[in-house]
């Protein structure tokens, strides 16, 4: 088993494009499963389209950078070929995620009960925030929103948006930053 994937992996050094095609059948499924186990793992929402997408990169980019080169335990192809795709499969979904919001996400956060300001006075802070939050941009408009209005976690916020919690967090850090600095004139 060793020597036909060493084997192969020289052949495909070489660029014989058989040996490429080989390798591709032999190990798509690796790939394959490793990246998509990665993504549950990590919670980040996916489709089958996008893994298929992981998948075609992971090869094209082997073959383009001639990347099994710098394989130097040749015998454990496999765990270098899941950390691969594991590796990719974040990236790809990190690129993906800068998105704009779709109508519906609009609808449905437009549509939260409000529970975070309650009682008396709740009113006036609220639409205080709400004048001072209207000149942000959309995405952080809406982060801030959740937060200060819905009382949304920045958990919440980062599953519901499908952003890295590291963004929700400093979104809500620099623009409440500025929120202080608008409010206490």
């Amino acid at each position: 088993m060793f020597d036909d994937a060493t084997k192969l992996i020289e052949r495909c050094i070489n660029r014989e494009e058989k040996a490429w095609r080989e390798f591709i059948e032999k190990f798509t499924g690796l790939v394959y499963y490793s990246a998509k186990e990665r993504l549950k793992r990590s919670g980040i929402g996916f489709n089958e389209e996008d893994i298929r997408d992981i998948v075609q990169n992971v090869f094209v980019e082997i073959w383009e950078r001639s990347l099994l080169a710098s394989v130097r335990e040749r015998h454990k192809i496999k765990a270098w070929l899941s950390v691969i795709g594991q590796t990719r499969a974040l990236n790809f979904m990190r690129g993906k995620r800068e998105r704009t919001l779709g109508e519906d996400e609009m609808y449905k956060i437009e549509n939260l009960a409000s529970c975070a300001l309650e009682g008396p006075g709740q009113t006036e802070l609220e639409e205080a925030l709400e004048k001072a939050i209207e000149g942000f941009p959309v995405k952080e408009k809406i982060i801030l929103k959740l937060n200060l209005i819905h009382g949304k976690t920045h958990r919440e916020i980062s599953d519901f948006m499908k952003l890295p919690i590291n963004t929700v967090s400093t979104i809500i850090a620099r623009k409440k930053g500025l929120l202080r600095k608008q409010l206490d004139t």
